[in-house]
């Protein structure tokens, strides 16, 4: 064996040698990658838990205001109740409709956090803007609930108001 067998077999150690310190590189690259990227699914996914379960506590929050003015009302004369019967839309299309935006918070959350790694983020991408956009339609709601369930407990004011002064028959 001569010196270029010796020269080659040491050149074909050192290439066997990198090939395997470049596929270690690889390896952990690879492994880094997907660490990374499972942390930003994991951020992703509690920023889209937290905003669904505010939410849902906002429509909860709501739905105890709305119930809370249904009672006092019921606990009113008849002449009082009857001033604001125009009002029934708050108990027969809001209060349900908060029930529901509830509901579908819970559920919501409750499918978000069952989402794991590659099938989750696969449905992260697709139903994240779809849920989000769930989750605004029924802060509109909400927003609006609130809003007529001011009113009603300023009517209701007025109409005790009047009713003790004897204005409502």
């Amino acid at each position: 064996m001569g010196t270029s067998d010796a020269i080659a077999a040491l050149a074909l150690i050192v290439s066997l040698a990198s090939a395997y310190i470049s596929f270690r590189a690889f390896k952990h690259s690879v492994s880094v990658h997907d660490l990374e990227s499972s942390l930003a699914f994991d951020r992703d996914k509690s920023e889209l838990l937290v905003q669904v379960e505010q939410s849902r506590k906002l429509f909860s929050a709501a739905r105890r205001e709305i119930e809370k003015t249904q009672f006092v009302l019921s606990q009113e004369p008849e002449q009082v109740r009857l001033a604001l019967n125009c009002y029934d839309s708050l108990f027969t299309e809001f209060l349900p409709k908060l029930v529901g935006a509830e509901r579908q918070a819970s559920l919501l959350w409750e499918e978000i956090f069952s989402w794991r790694d590659k099938a989750g983020r696969s449905a992260f991408v697709h139903h994240t803007p779809r849920f989000r956009s769930l989750i605004e339609d029924d802060r509109v709601v909400h927003d609006s609930a609130l809003v007529c369930n001011n009113e009603v407990r300023a009517q209701l004011v007025k109409a005790q108001d009047m009713y003790r002064k004897g204005q409502l028959a």
